[in-house]
Formats: structure tokens, C-alpha cells, sequence
């Protein structure tokens, strides 16, 4: 297959799923998916994702643009609290480094972490992904030409696409297995948690779901929850909290 420069890819990948969407300069777009197979014995959780998605890219032809979106399950997020002392790029990386290895222990040392843009006075992000698994991700990319233009952990992705609406309340990124919980406080990043859930029982979902909230209430004003969900069944949330559905921007790789 031959594609045009002016072609765009969006891989998304997933434990359970790899998708990738097509926007052709000329006709409709498209989509391909490939199921992820179970990690072997001794071999680590991302392996069979770079595989599956590595077979699909073979698909894809040469040239054209590529966005990959990495799901939440295979990122590991620290909040860096904002603090004068710490503005430089070389000081943020060094306590997110600290973080990750406070938070994972000698696993962080196999994480490569980027940062969002600095903002005075604001909280930001670090974001952690397996080094091993990028570099197989740019090689796969290399190896078919294409020009990768960014690799980008769901959560920062469905932040930017809420941005508008969400200067103060929650956004919840819903997935099988797992919750992605981020508060923004003023347009500034207030509270984050990323881990796995009850997802398959939405009583279950609900209650976790109500507590992280209770729990965080001091780091937000309002009440207000956006839920992004394709993979499994909004909940249902007591206590006067007003939540909005939204399209993910990963919509088609939810298991």
C-alpha cells in the first residue's frame, strides 16, 4: 500500500487491542484492529502490545504522518506540585524521577518519563512510559517510514480535548480494568490517580468511583465530573455530583 505525505495515522494501543485509524487526503477515513495476545511467561505486560501493534503498522504502507495514543494501563503519572525552587526542565525531570521511584521502586528506573510545558505558579504532569517499548514504537515507525509525530498517554490526550469545558471539576477516563482520575482546579492540574478498577460490576465502579471523588473533594471546586467511557458502562454517582458524558478520544480501542 502507498500512502501520500499528507496522509495521517493514529495508532492507539492498549493491552487487549491495537487500533489504527486512517485519514487519507482523498476519501474516507478507515480503521484496522488487532486483538493483543496474553503476555507469556516472563515476559512483560507491553510486550505482546508491540508486537500486535508492529504487525500492524506493516499494514500501513510508507510515509504519512503518525500519532500513536498509549493507554492509561501502560503509563505511570506523577503530579509535580509546583514549587519555585524547581522551574527548570533538568529540576522538574529530577522530582518526577524522585516520585516514580518513591511510588514504584526499582521499576522506575525502566521508565522513560516526559513532562508537560512548564506554567508559572501551576502543578504539572509527569508521564512514564517503558523505555523498551518506545524505542520499539519508533523503530517500528523508522522501519516503515513513517514520520511519527508524537507518542501521547491517553489521559494528556483527553485532557487537551476537554480543556475548554473543564477549567474546574473532573475528568474520569474509564477503561476495562481500569480508572484514570484527573481534578483540575482553575485550568491547573489539582489531583491525579491512575490505577486499576472495578470496572466489570457498575455498583461496584460507582462506589470507587464516589470515594477517590469524597476523598480529593479539598483539591477541587465544584462538583462537576466528565466520564469518558466507550469500554464500559457509565456509573451512576450519589451525593449531587454532575456528571457528562464525553467521546473519548480513543474511541476505537477499547476492548
Amino acid at each position: 500500500m502507498s500512502l501520500s505525505w499528507l496522509d495521517r495515522l493514529t495508532l492507539f494501543i492498549h493491552p487487549q487491542r491495537v487500533v489504527l485509524e486512517r485519514q487519507p487526503w482523498r476519501g474516507a477515513p478507515s480503521s484496522q484492529a488487532a486483538e493483543v495476545a496474553s503476555p507469556a511467561p516472563g515476559e512483560a505486560d507491553w510486550q505482546p502490545v508491540l508486537a500486535a501493534a508492529d504487525a500492524l503498522l506493516k499494514t500501513a504502507g510508507k510515509g504519512a504522518a503518525l500519532r500513536i495514543v498509549v493507554a492509561d494501563h501502560l503509563v505511570r503519572y506523577a503530579l509535580l506540585p509546583w514549587s519555585d525552587m524547581l522551574t527548570g526542565k533538568a529540576a522538574r525531570l529530577g522530582l518526577a524521577r524522585a516520585l516514580f521511584r518513591n511510588a514504584l521502586g526499582e521499576r522506575a528506573a525502566a521508565l522513560d518519563i516526559a513532562l508537560d510545558r512548564p506554567a508559572f505558579g501551576k502543578n504539572g504532569i509527569a508521564a512514564g512510559i517503558d523505555r523498551q517499548l518506545l524505542a520499539g514504537l519508533r523503530a517500528a515507525a523508522k522501519a516503515r517510514r513513517l514520520r511519527l509525530n508524537s507518542v501521547q498517554p491517553r489521559l494528556i490526550a483527553e485532557l487537551a480535548a476537554q480543556q475548554t469545558q473543564l477549567n474546574d471539576g473532573w475528568l474520569a477516563c474509564l477503561d476495562l480494568g481500569w480508572l484514570t482520575l484527573a481534578g483540575v482546579r482553575d485550568g491547573e492540574i489539582a489531583s491525579l490517580r491512575n490505577h486499576r478498577a472495578s470496572t466489570a460490576e457498575p455498583a461496584l465502579l460507582a462506589g470507587e468511583l464516589a470515594g477517590l471523588l469524597a476523598a480529593e473533594s479539598a483539591t477541587v471546586n465544584g462538583k462537576k465530573v466528565l466520564i469518558s467511557t466507550s469500554a464500559v458502562a457509565a456509573p451512576k454517582l450519589a451525593g449531587g455530583w454532575e456528571t457528562t458524558l464525553v467521546t473519548p478520544v480513543a474511541g476505537g480501542v477499547h476492548a
